[in-house]
């Protein structure tokens, strides 16, 4: 098992070079085909009535060009030459809804990666959806944190285990990561209710059997939440990838996310690779 089309969603030029890093090291790992994707949403004609809105359009449309243009000459200037094939794609489309576009074009890819929301740029509501990304797409999504810099990933990962389809998802979904790490922690938190519980060892033994050998680790959380303890225990590691299910339902055209998943989320220090 390898990753042979990686997709990279890039919404912003500030942090382009944060995502093609490691987009790239992947790639260069695993011999891939590299996607990198950009989408924005077209104006509709202003209403002639209303005043300066063609001045108002004109000043939307130029900042959407000039963001474009930036992201594409800086993923033609990382990928040139690399020992991967480069695909670049700009998609303009007639509507607001990118996540849905983003997520057609991630069917056909062993994973995605994208960044984290950013709560400092007004346009991450529009731009940034790693959660439904993941939820949606049926593919490994990995997110990468919107500050910081991580241009080689998954030599020291942490498994956020819980017994369940989505955590078993994003194991196996892992696997060629996990492969290649130096280290692999397999971490359960428990409950202060829940410590006595034997480990679940079934999931060791299945990487073990693909030539990983995993530390067993478990932790109490008796105060903090999970989230937090995973935070926590992912810093006493030194770990340079999280890899954890994301766990989410659709209520009334909503995405409802985990209390684990919505936290590690909003406050990741490291990438995650999410599976649903």
């Amino acid at each position: 098992m390898s990753y042979k089309t990686i997709l990279v969603h890039l919404s912003d030029k500030r942090r382009v070079e944060r995502l093609l890093e490691p987009a790239i090291d992947l790639s260069t790992r695993f011999n891939a085909h590299l996607i990198g994707l950009h989408v924005y949403a077209a104006l509709p004609a202003p209403p002639v009535s209303v005043p300066f809105a063609k001045e108002v359009a004109g000043t939307i449309s130029a900042a959407d060009h000039t963001n474009s243009a930036a992201i594409a000459d800086t993923f033609s200037r990382m990928t040139k030459g690399g020992a991967f094939v480069p695909e670049w794609r700009l998609r303009k489309v007639p509507h607001v809804d990118l996540a849905a576009v983003v997520t057609r074009h991630a069917h056909a890819a062993d994973l995605v990666i994208t960044s984290q929301s950013d709560p400092d740029w007004d346009m991450s509501p529009l731009l940034d959806f790693p959660l439904p990304l993941a939820v949606e797409s049926g593919r490994p999504v990995l997110v990468i944190p919107y500050a910081g810099r991580f241009p080689r990933i998954a030599r020291n990962v942490v498994i956020a285990w819980k017994p369940g389809r989505e955590a078993a998802r994003a194991v196996f979904d892992a696997l060629p990561l996990l492969k290649a790490a130096e280290n692999v922690h397999i971490l359960e938190i428990r409950s202060a209710e829940g410590k006595e519980a034997d480990h679940d060892t079934s999931i060791a033994a299945a990487l073990g059997r693909h030539g990983i050998k995993p530390n067993l680790r478990t932790s109490i959380a008796p105060d903090l939440s999970v989230g937090d303890e995973l935070l926590s225990r992912i810093a006493d590691l030194g770990a340079d990838l999280l890899v954890m299910g994301a766990y989410g339902h659709s209520r009334m055209r909503e995405l409802v996310f985990g209390g684990a998943t919505r936290d590690i989320a909003r406050h990741m220090t490291i990438p995650t690779l999410f599976s649903h």
